[in-house]
């Protein structure tokens, strides 16, 4: 007894430590926030510094006037975030200056005061601000103190570079081409916020070639420590932010996305002015280089290219716009319980369309380097500023593309069939129902198609049509509609990933669909038609004959007897099949037996509403749900993009003179090589065996709805 007391004794002092604890952190997190004033506070003093140091030197009045002015903004600051709780138009002002005298320390550099002591720990201040901002940036993170937005740029980024590019005045006649390299620089540390593809190659490129190339072209004496903390104070939180946040794709472009079309037209119009911009600068190699017998040659080839290759570029960009346009309008049409836009993104073939468009924005990437490789000019600081506007750009969408086309979901289609009228005989003859009870069923029925209409609409599966017919459905009725489900694509051209056929009625008790209809060949129940596993799967393969199609096919049924469908779907091989039904628990009281219509109802329930109460384990069910796939079910993924999906999507929205490029496209696989292809087939052979031998509960289709089956 003594021995369990006193285990009783440490939980219930151990568990009252913790609650001490948990109370705790508030006041420590009060606390802890102080630390971020530290970096702005180092660095204040080391401007501070700076000032003084070059005032000693000079003595100009201009110094000490924007010492004077720096002391009188930083005390509004201050008051305007101590007592008037204006916290981001103080921090907006103190972030303006900040950047402002950064660059005047850097661009006001002499050789005078360059080795002098306080100059000296001034640039140590400076890198010691760097430090101490990436301890901060640090625990903010591992601590969970930060709260990540879909902002293009932080309030500090943009008023710093605002700070910086101002202070390039004092340059004289360079002050235009730091300016764009400020725009540049900007633009860089939105790629990397995006979690761009190339976003962190690209911003060392060009961190590395503006060291080398950029400020010593400028023949100016630049401080290395002052520049070097501006720019490492602004690049650590994106930089740390591609490990540590944990935002969505379309979360982290939500700013964009529900942006209006204008919006989202003239920035197309500033990158339209920007590539012109850039293809001008480009051209005065012409009038730089001598030996033009080399010059003009090549960049008349590679400028051509460019500008093909830029011209689909922006078509794609406008097309792209479109869809998310109509995105955005579905999405506000939805009610607050069915908004979801990646599953508006993926019933409007967004991820079809950003596979190709990947292609075609990395090839525009490689013109652009191409033509700058050609036309390079180390002299001319605003080509190199314009390369540096551009590429990010590029980077951006082309990052934005490839997000999208891994993370939104493939493309769905959905028939439902109801034939509730007839009742059958073990034998398979069609009994007449009396009017009261064909009165119940057709309300019956009337509930099963409202609960697969709202299932199709709450997952955004494309409806192809719900039948139900008192008088039963017919084999020729269904084969018809069936090949035409079969048969149905995409407005963008691909055949639906997914092809939903759902089916609530009655079934044969050797595993044959009841249907409506004299006999037919083939049919082993006498008086009445019927729909075998094999004639189905028939009519599938004749419009899914090419594999690299990627479509697979879901049968959901609501019938007794459904064990035969998915005995059979577990020994498919060759085609992509998955069954989903329910097995009824054997009981002897027929008031238990499950109702027409009673899984699908849960089942629905079960794929629609967030607050889950179904608990398909529980004991005593009479319902248990059961699903099965085929032996290749793990090997399927979603359509990608083939060759003749490339030159159709080129042909509805390029120019006629720019389809010779689709080979280019073609031949770049969006950025990706399979280097490990090798291995392909063990990995698809370890997933089989882990579907075949521990099949989940819970199977995800990728369309935002679930298999399930009751444990056993």
């Amino acid at each position: 007894m003594y021995r369990y007391r006193s285990i009783r004794y440490f939980f219930s002092h151990a568990s009252a430590t913790l609650m001490f604890r948990m109370k705790e952190i508030s006041k420590m997190h009060f606390s802890v926030r102080y630390i971020s004033f530290l970096p702005s506070l180092v660095l204040l003093v080391a401007i501070s510094l700076g000032l003084y140091t070059r005032w000693e030197a000079t003595e100009e009045v201009f110094v000490l006037m924007v010492a004077m002015a720096g002391l009188f903004v930083f005390a509004i600051a201050a008051a305007l975030h101590y007592y008037f709780s204006m916290e981001y138009f103080s921090e907006s002002l103190a972030h303006l200056w900040f950047g402002c005298l950064l660059g005047m320390m850097a661009f006001t550099e002499n050789e005078t005061f360059r080795y002098d002591e306080k100059e000296e720990v001034m640039n140590i201040l400076l890198m010691t601000s760097v430090g101490l901002s990436l301890f901060w940036a640090m625990v903010e993170r591992t601590c969970n103190y930060i709260k990540y937005t879909s902002k293009l740029l932080t309030n500090s980024e943009l008023m710093e570079t605002a700070g910086f590019a101002t202070a390039t005045i004092l340059l004289g006649q360079k002050w235009a081409d730091v300016c764009f390299l400020s725009v540049a620089f900007a633009l860089g540390l939105i790629a990397m916020r995006k979690k761009a593809l190339l976003a962190v190659p690209h911003f060392s490129v060009f961190l590395a070639l503006s060291v080398a190339i950029f400020f010593p072209a400028l023949k100016k004496t630049i401080n290395p420590y002052a520049a070097s903390c501006f720019a490492g104070r602004l690049c650590i939180a994106p930089l740390l932010d591609i490990y540590f946040s944990n935002l969505t794709t379309v979360e982290r472009w939500q700013w964009y996305i529900f942006q209006s079309k204008h919006v989202k037209r003239l920035v197309i119009l500033i990158t339209v002015v920007v590539d012109v911009t850039f293809m001008v600068f480009s051209g005065m190699i012409v009038q730089r280089f001598q030996e033009l017998f080399f010059v003009i040659p090549g960049f008349i080839i590679f400028g051509i290219l460019w500008v093909c290759f830029h011209i689909v570029f922006i078509v794609t960009c406008w097309v792209f716009s479109r869809k998310l346009n109509e995105c955005v309008l579905v999405y506000k049409a939805y009610g607050e319980d069915t908004k979801n836009m990646t599953r508006i993104m993926a019933s409007k073939g967004v991820r079809h369309f950003s596979q190709i468009s990947e292609r075609l924005a990395l090839c525009t990437i490689f013109s652009t380097w191409m033509l700058a490789a050609v036309s390079w000019q180390a002299t001319n600081t605003m080509f190199f500023a314009f390369l540096f506007i551009v590429l990010p750009v590029e980077v951006t969408i082309h990052g934005l593309l490839h997000d999208l086309g891994k993370s939104v979901g493939g493309t769905c289609i959905g028939y439902a069939m109801v034939a509730p009228s007839n009742s059958y005989s073990p034998e398979g003859e069609v009994i007449l129902l009396p009017s009261n009870a064909l009165q119940e069923y057709m309300s019956q029925s009337t509930d099963i198609l409202n609960s697969m209409q709202r299932f199709f609409t709450q997952h955004l599966v494309e409806t192809f049509g719900c039948d139900y017919s008192t008088s039963g459905l017919t084999l020729e009725s269904v084969e018809s509609k069936l090949k035409a489900l079969f048969e149905r694509h995409t407005p963008d051209g691909p055949r639906f990933d997914s092809y939903v056929v759902y089916y609530s009625g009655h079934m044969h008790p050797g595993g044959d669909l009841a249907l409506s209809g004299l006999k037919t060949a083939g049919d082993t129940m006498p008086g009445t038609a019927s729909l075998k596993l094999d004639t189905l799967l028939e009519w599938w393969r004749e419009t899914n004959t090419n594999s690299s199609a990627g479509s697979r096919l879901i049968i959901i049924l609501d019938t007794n007897n459904s064990q035969h469908w998915v005995r059979q779907v577990r020994r498919l091989d060759g085609v992509y099949v998955a069954i989903q039904s329910y097995q009824q628990s054997r009981t002897d009281d027929p008031e238990n037996a499950t109702q027409a219509g009673e899984f699908t109802k849960e089942w629905v329930a079960y794929n629609c509403s967030d607050d889950i109460g179904i608990n398909w384990g529980a004991e005593g069910r009479t319902l248990r749900a059961v699903y099965a796939v085929s032996r290749c079910w793990t090997d399927f993924h979603f359509h990608s993009p083939s060759e003749d999906d490339v030159a159709q999507h080129w042909e509805s929205h390029f120019p006629r003179v720019t389809r010779p490029l689709v080979r280019v496209a073609t031949w770049c696989q969006g950025g990706e090589v399979e280097l490990l292809c090798c291995c392909d087939w063990l990995f698809k052979c370890l997933k089989r065996k882990k579907m075949q031998w521990l099949p989940p509960v819970i199977l995800n289709t990728g369309h935002g709805f679930k298999l399930v089956r009751t444990k056993t």
